[in-house]
């Protein structure tokens, strides 16, 4: 086996002088015409192989490529050789790739059987010669060719590869070099391209998807699909575990062959290692690390990239892909903006679902206001008016036709209220919803205001026949939000004082003074109790369903509500609603 350095190098062979240099001229050509005209390594390495072979008179060659980060060499392209050299990895040492890869210079041995490590039996006889690929210092590929002996007069004659041929394809793998290098760099190119694609991809499932699962399971299908990782899977931090990652999401290979649910433990793996230690995880030869866990079913894994999907700090979940080739830092960084992009998305589902929630119990409440303060009230007179019924006839038959016609119109009212709730929820049939015989209170308030409808309330048999004053004078008419909120309130407070007050009179008071929409309902019942005098009364009654929706009113519209005992007994229900900036509410 002979090394050439540049040092020591024997003059040219045989070949007249001006036929080399032709040939070589010819060759170099072809390979700068490659350089900018093919785009795909394959075809590339390909045609490169076979000018090389021709430049030297070599029969026949491969071109494998350094795998810098195994330290091996893969055969990528083939001439005239067996089709199982193609893929063979070699390593530091081994083979005639593996002697140049370790020599870092030319290798020649007159006899490839002679070749310590040798792979090919069939090519035993031929003589080799191995040449360097290098870019900017770095040995990128090796160039492995042969030429068989030749028979001549009954005899086998060995034709040897001399120093010129040497250097002759190393000048030629200078130019192989570039070439190798465009098309490198081309891809790189289209991989940032495609990245870039994916990133706006995903971010598109931020904004346009915020059903976490089918989120998810997109982006894993766009990873797979725009970058071409075999393996994908998206795990999230478990609900009921904070110690474990459950997948939610695979892609490629993983959707194929797994495709269900599994549960890892973030103590083990390297999955596990990217959500503990909130960093990404790259390993390039998953063979020799001990956290990796191949996953069922998969063969043929190289290298395995966990990037931690992080949230302020907070560690939601991790974005993994594994393949039978090794990762760049690129793709990790790439995987780290997908990652980010699948935080926010994850994060924004988590509060959309959250404020879903908030929007139900949000409407919930409301609606148990809308009923206590409207149906409930009229079901509640309703019921008062009924249980006198029976003794009215027994002590006056017209008393009776009063009694059951008050519980007549109250039942309606009733309805109408519970009819106009039904129709926010779903509306109903124009002839059904707007019935005169049923017709709301809040109708009443839409059409008539205020003051009027406060009027209409307190005459109507819901209140019993109670004594009610009102006293408008100075009150300016406000947004139909603002007298709506006002009258539930007056309706509440007059519908408790028909309940617990005992009162004999009572006075409702509506004015706009210093900046606020008032209204004051004074009764002269029987007030606080006896011995809770320094108590407020909203914190006697806390759980009052009807002092609640009337502190709920108020607040929402930026107002309060006050309830406290009159220095002449009895009750009063204070609640002031901010006017807008035009003094209107």
């Amino acid at each position: 086996m002979q090394t050439l350095t540049n040092a020591a190098r024997p003059r040219a062979g045989r070949m007249p002088r001006l036929e080399r240099v032709a040939r070589e001229k010819e060759s170099l050509e072809a390979v700068i015409e490659s350089i900018g005209g093919e785009t795909e390594l394959q075809p590339l390495l390909t045609r490169i192989l076979q000018r090389a072979c021709e430049l030297i008179g070599a029969d026949d060659g491969a071109i494998g490529l350094v795998d810098e980060t195994r330290d091996v060499v893969r055969i990528e392209a083939i001439y005239q050789m067996p089709p199982s050299e193609l893929g063979t990895e070699l390593a530091r040492g081994a083979g005639l790739a593996g002697h140049v890869l370790a020599a870092g210079a030319p290798v020649l041995m007159p006899r490839y059987g002679d070749f310590p490590g040798i792979n090919q039996s069939s090519l035993v006889e031929n003589a080799v010669i191995g040449v360097p690929i290098s870019w900017r210092d770095r040995i990128i590929g090796i160039f492995g060719l042969g030429r068989a002996p030749r028979v001549s007069a009954g005899r086998r004659r060995r034709r040897p590869f001399a120093a010129a041929d040497a250097e002759a394809l190393l000048e030629f793998a200078r130019h192989a070099a570039i070439a190798i290098e465009n098309v490198h760099r081309h891809g790189r190119e289209r991989l940032r391209a495609e990245r870039a694609r994916l990133i706006a991809r995903v971010g598109q499932l931020v904004t346009a998807d915020l059903r976490r699962q089918e989120l998810l399971q997109r982006a894993a299908d766009a990873i797979h699909e725009l970058l071409g990782y075999e393996n994908v899977a998206i795990a999230l931090i478990a609900a009921d575990d904070p110690e474990a990652l459950d997948f939610m999401a695979f892609g490629g290979l993983y959707k194929q062959i797994i495709g269900r649910a599994l549960r890892l433990p973030i103590s083990t793996g390297l999955m596990g290692a990217a959500a503990r230690l909130h960093e990404t995880v790259l390993v390039n030869d998953v063979a020799a690390d001990p956290r990796h866990i191949p996953a069922p079913g998969v063969v043929g894994v190289v290298a395995e990239l966990a990037v931690p999907i992080l949230v302020g700090g907070r560690v939601l979940g991790v974005l993994n892909v594994e393949s039978r080739h090794t990762f760049s830092e690129e793709d990790a960084e790439g995987l780290r903006v997908v990652a980010g992009q699948l935080a926010v998305a994850i994060e924004n589902a988590r509060l959309y679902v959250a404020a879903q929630r908030a929007a139900v119990l949000d409407e919930r409440q409301r609606l148990a206001r809308e009923l206590h303060d409207s149906v409930a009230q009229q079901l509640f007179s309703a019921t008062l008016v009924a249980q006198a019924v029976g003794p009215a006839y027994a002590r006056d038959h017209a008393e009776g036709d009063r009694r059951a016609a008050m519980l007549l119109g109250l039942t309606r009212t009733a309805l109408g209220e519970m009819r106009e709730l039904l129709t926010e929820l779903r509306p109903l049939r124009p002839d059904f919803a707007s019935t005169p015989a049923y017709e709301s209170t809040i109708a009443n308030l839409s059409r008539d205001g205020l003051v009027r409808a406060l009027k209409a309330h307190v005459a109507s048999p819901a209140l019993a026949g109670l004594p009610v004053s009102i006293v408008s004078d100075g009150y300016a008419a406000q947004s139909p939000a603002r007298e709506e909120a006002l009258f539930r309130i007056a309706q509440e407070a007059l519908h408790n004082v028909v309940k617990h007050a005992r009162a004999t009179r009572v006075e409702v008071r509506l004015e706009s003074v210093g900046g606020v929409a008032r209204l004051l309902v004074r009764d002269d019942g029987v007030g606080i109790p006896q011995g809770a005098k320094r108590r407020r009364a909203s914190d006697m009654v806390p759980n009052s369903l009807g002092l609640m929706t009337m502190r709920e009113r108020a607040a929402e519209l930026g107002g309060a509500l006050r309830v406290d005992s009159a220095s002449d007994g009895g009750t009063i229900i204070e609640a002031d609603i901010p006017l807008d900036a035009d003094g209107s509410a």
